[in-house]
């Protein structure tokens, strides 16, 4: 992934996340920023995997739709429609969400240094097989498309 990290923070309560959005996009722009079901993964390493996908398709101009956050979304629910998409990993609102946070390095450690996110980090550990699955069916996405 080069000089890119990823960050995911489980998040709980009934926190407003265009508030939390707005504040990470004004203190963090050049970090991609997605919210998620939290039942979508628990994995660290995981969403690393895939989010690497987006950041490279990014970067080639191969991405799935128009921005990163939602080709990201269509790659964690391994399809090309995006209600689909919503349906199958989309944050509800009242639920747990994940905060995946993506971009240089150096930006994504001074988000966690600054602990505007008020959640707890998810532990990246060793894929399980479903995980290996996914990682590859999102990444055959990118091939379909060409």
């Amino acid at each position: 992934m080069g000089g890119n990290e990823v960050a995911c923070f489980l998040l709980e309560g009934r926190g407003e996340w265009e508030d939390l959005k707005a504040r990470l996009l004004r203190s963090f722009p050049d970090l991609l920023f997605q919210l998620v079901d939290a039942r979508s993964g628990s994995n660290e390493r995981f969403f690393r995997l895939i989010t690497a996908q987006t950041l490279k398709a990014s970067g080639d101009g191969s991405l799935l739709a128009r921005k990163p956050e939602v080709d990201l979304l269509l790659r964690l629910a391994r399809t090309t429609q995006i209600s689909e998409a919503l349906a199958r990993v989309g944050y509800k609102r009242g639920e747990k969400r994940i905060l995946i946070a993506a971009g240089k390095k150096g930006e994504v450690m001074r988000l966690v240094a600054s602990g505007i996110v008020e959640g707890m980090r998810l532990r990246s550990v060793e894929l399980s097989e479903n995980e290996w699955l996914s990682v590859e069916e999102a990444a055959i996405l990118s091939a379909l498309r060409t």
